[in-house]
């Protein structure tokens, strides 16, 4: 089979598979549902395909599939983990596509080839997932068939990895967002436990602002303790008895 056997898809069901992506970036489902969406996409607009995924790096900093649309895309992937080599790892560190015609022919990956013949495929496409310069990973494809893929794949599957790249930034952007969001809020509550403490050790030492500020850091270098710990213990005491701070 060759590339003319791959149905090009039409303007409107690309448009289609983008705005259900697009969904995604504007709700809050996860990456995962994110990039699942993506690989069955590609699937669906690659028919030689027996299946797709995404690889990317897990909290642990080690290389994992995401959304695999079928077992055998995750044992071809982890015999690439496992080994070091294949041209999904080789698409991802050289920031190139990568077609695979036939797997039986092939000569690169000399440990790799032999598995994934083993395995029932016959082909492959990986595009590299780029953004602003660096790589996150890879998008790839798998067939069964040789000659799945021609210059009509490469290009379908660069705009999928270029979509995979849009949710990914978008998601980390967000994240992003949300922790500074969280830290900010939490420099704000901080700031008005302080200034609160603050005014207690005015009112009940009749000191000025700033010694009352004074004593609160001399507290904190004492007992080991954040400055905000030591506020929070003098407004908690001020419902008690006026105390020696």
């Amino acid at each position: 089979m060759n590339e003319h056997s791959i149905r090009r898809p039409p303007s409107d069901e690309l448009a289609a598979a983008y705005a259900a992506a697009s969904g995604l970036l504007l709700s809050e489902h996860t990456v995962s549902a994110a990039l699942a969406v993506i690989s069955s996409l590609a699937v669906d607009v690659l028919p030689p395909s027996c299946g797709a995924g995404i690889s990317l790096l897990d909290d642990r900093g080690c290389r994992t599939t995401s959304a695999a649309t079928d077992p055998i895309v995750e044992r071809a992937d982890l015999v690439q983990y496992e080994l070091g080599e294949g041209p999904c790892l080789s698409a991802w560190a050289d920031h190139v596509l990568i077609r695979i015609d036939n797997l039986g022919r092939e000569q690169r990956w000399p440990q790799w080839v032999p598995r994934a013949v083993d395995l029932g495929l016959a082909a492959s496409l990986s595009a590299p997932v780029l953004a602003a310069g660096q790589c996150l990973g890879a998008i790839k494809v798998y067939s069964q068939r040789p000659h799945a893929y021609g210059a009509t794949g490469e290009s379908l599957l660069r705009r999928f990895a270029e979509q995979t790249s849009i949710l990914l930034v978008h998601m980390h952007t967000a994240q992003t967002a949300q922790r500074l969001s969280a830290d900010l809020q939490h420099a704000l509550q901080t700031r008005d436990t302080i200034a609160v403490a603050r005014g207690i050790l005015v009112a009940r030492h009749r000191i000025d602002p700033d010694h009352a500020y004074r004593r609160l850091i001399d507290l904190s270098e004492r007992e080991h303790l954040s400055l905000r710990q030591i506020a929070q213990r003098i407004v908690d005491s001020s419902a008690r008895p006026a105390e020696q701070q």
